[in-house]
Parts: structure tokens; sequence; C-alpha cells
């Protein structure tokens, strides 16, 4: 077994030592990074609870139910959730609401119930967690679009709205939707930003020809939906 000279031991062991410094630093530093952007978390309440009239029906005759209501003068939107389809008549605000038409609907031997969806909290992590307020300002300003189609739908349906004036209503929505996804710069918003641009082009088509009840039912029924699934697209 050979011998090596004393100082050969000391630099081996100072290279050694020097090497594992900058492991130990390197460790450090990513340690330090993701402890860094894990503190940062910002929690999104939304706190929003919508009533989905719907007709239950097979997956695999969905698209014929969502004809036969779209022309009773339905929404006619198909949804599954829980494993189970169906299709949306309407969306309402207030389950007082959602309940009186359900009641009438009975009474004409027309079967629907209720469906409560409600979204739920999510969390934005790292330099996400500083566009909470944005988010949310997103959320609120698709809820105020919601409730202005509703709104413009029932007026339609009860001709205390002319064509015009809920031509104006689906104009604004669409104009405020398109705004909101031209502010939407952060890589954050690209899913809700299709989801806008989707909406917006709809509203404007719409717009362009006679406005009937069922279509701006459609779309508000969709603005809600992407209320309740935010999580989706953000979380």
């Amino acid at each position: 077994m050979g011998v090596y000279p004393r100082n050969e031991i000391r630099r081996s062991a100072a290279t050694f030592l020097a090497a594992l410094a900058v492991f130990l630093l390197t460790v450090a530093v990513f340690v330090g990074v993701f402890f860094w952007y894990g503190r940062d978390r910002a929690r999104v309440s939304c706190d929003k609870e919508y009533y989905f009239l719907v007709q239950d029906c097979e997956t695999t005759t969905a698209a014929a139910v969502a004809g036969q209501v779209y022309l009773a003068g339905g929404a006619g939107y198909s949804l599954e959730t829980a494993g189970q389809s169906c299709v949306v008549l309407a969306c309402y605000f207030r389950v007082t609401d959602a309940e009186r038409v359900q009641r009438a609907m009975a009474e004409k031997e027309i079967t629907v119930r209720i469906l409560t969806l409600r979204s739920s909290d999510f969390v934005l992590e790292g330099q996400n967690s500083a566009l909470k307020g944005r988010v949310e300002g997103n959320l609120e300003t698709a809820e105020a679009c919601a409730r202005i189609l509703f709104d413009a739908a029932n007026g339609l349906e009860r001709a205390e709205l002319s064509q015009e004036e809920a031509r104006a209503a689906v104009r604004g929505t669409a104009k405020a939707l398109k705004g909101l996804r031209e502010e939407n710069s952060a890589g954050l918003f690209d899913h809700w930003n299709v989801l806008l641009t989707s909406a917006a082009k709809r509203g404007e088509e719409i717009a362009d020809g006679i406005l009937f009840s069922k279509d701006l039912r459609y779309l508000q029924t969709e603005l809600c939906l992407a209320i309740v699934n935010a999580e989706s697209y953000f979380g």
C-alpha cells in the first residue's frame, strides 16, 4: 500500500471540503427558491352558487334533447356532472326563482330538476399569487355579464324589452368580455381567455340577428358554469 505525502492529503481534503461546500450552497439556494415561491400563496374565494333547471337524459340522447329544449325556448346547453347527463333549460341566481319555474312546468307535466352548483376556493401560488385581485375581478365581471343577460332574456320573454334594448345589453356584455380578454396578458389567464373569446364572439353573433331569450340564456349558462369551474381555469 502506497504512502501519500501529508500535504497531498491536505490538498485532497481541502478539495473535498470545497466541493462539499459548493454542493451544500447549491442545495440551500434551491431550498430557498422553493421556500420563497412556496410561501407566496393567495386563496381565491369566489363564493358563487347557481341554480340550473335541467332535464335529465342519456348521454346518447343528449344532443337530441338539447335540440328539443332549445326549440321549446330553453337554453339547450348540454351538461354532464357527477356522471349524469342533462340539458340546461335556464340558470337562476335565486333558488326560489328556480323552484317557481319548476312548479309551473310540473303543472304542464314536464319533469325537470334543480341542479345546484357552487364554486370552490382555489389557491394561486408563487408569482401567480400577485394576480389574485385580477382573477377575482374577472370572475365578478363575468357574473355581472351573466346577470345582464339573465335580465335581458326575461325582458324579451315578457315583452318588457325591445329588440334594440336587448341587443344593446348583449353587445355591452360582449364588449366587456372582450375587454377583459385584451387586458389579461399573464400566462395564468391563457385557458380563461379562450372562454372569454368564445363567449364574446357568441354575443356578437347573436346580437347581429333577431334575439331570442333562449340564446341569451345559453350564453348566461356558459358564463355561470365557467365561474363555477374557475379552479379548472386558474388552479
